[in-house]
């Protein structure tokens, strides 16, 4: 099983995080199969998704999450940007890695969780998108799917730091809890991505740097 993040900092972790990491990062590994992006940058693959399953699950777990949202969020963390086409907008691959999701459960390999195919489907797409989409599909369990939709939108938002160090303001995050993890997501970031590859991956970002950001 490939690991980016060190061990240590996965043994500090609650233990239904730790429990619920190491399993779906195993699953991740030897099950989800991501589509080649050209170049030699790991801006969307495993290295990503495996931090955003940990802030998924992180999230989680300090907002009280069921073993079912819990469930909900490491599947779409492992699942939603497996389906990328490039490095860049790619809008369209949340709902390409959702129909690879439904598919995959449809072959008997997962138990499909509607809540977690919404969350993929429009991870790349505006909130008032994904927020009508669950109105309508969603029922009696609007709230519970919101707040995985949410929950999880804003743990793939604490991994913008790979990008740029200006690339997460925190005002924008959905839920409290995830404001209080920007250090740690930036630490992350961090440990887990050589020294080389973050310069090189900010040299291409810095550009598009707007003059007011910090």
């Amino acid at each position: 099983m490939l690991m980016h993040i060190p061990q240590s900092i996965i043994d500090e972790q609650a233990s239904r995080v730790k429990a619920y990491f190491e399993h779906w990062l195993a699953f991740m590994s030897d099950c989800v199969c991501f589509w080649e992006i050209p170049g030699d940058l790991d801006i969307h693959t495993q290295g990503h998704c495996e931090r955003v399953l940990l802030h998924a699950l992180r999230i989680g777990e300090a907002r009280h999450a069921s073993d079912r949202q819990m469930t909900a969020l490491a599947e779409a963390s492992v699942f939603h940007d497996s389906r990328r086409k490039d490095n860049y907008l790619d809008t369209g691959h949340g709902a390409r890695a959702a129909n690879y999701y439904k598919d995959y459960c449809g072959k008997g390999g997962l138990e499909f969780l509607p809540e977690a195919y919404a969350a993929i489907w429009y991870h790349d797409r505006n909130d008032e998108l994904g927020d009508k989409y669950i109105a309508t599909h969603a029922g009696t369990e609007v709230d519970s799917w919101l707040e995985v939709y949410r929950c999880f939108k804003d743990a793939d938002a604490l991994d913008r730091y790979r990008l740029g160090t200006w690339c997460l303001d925190k005002r924008f995050l959905r839920t409290d809890v995830a404001k209080t993890m920007t250090d740690f997501a930036l630490m992350l970031v961090q440990r887990t991505i050589p020294e080389d590859e973050l310069r090189r991956t900010y040299s291409q970002t810095d550009p598009f740097r707007p003059e007011d950001a910090e």
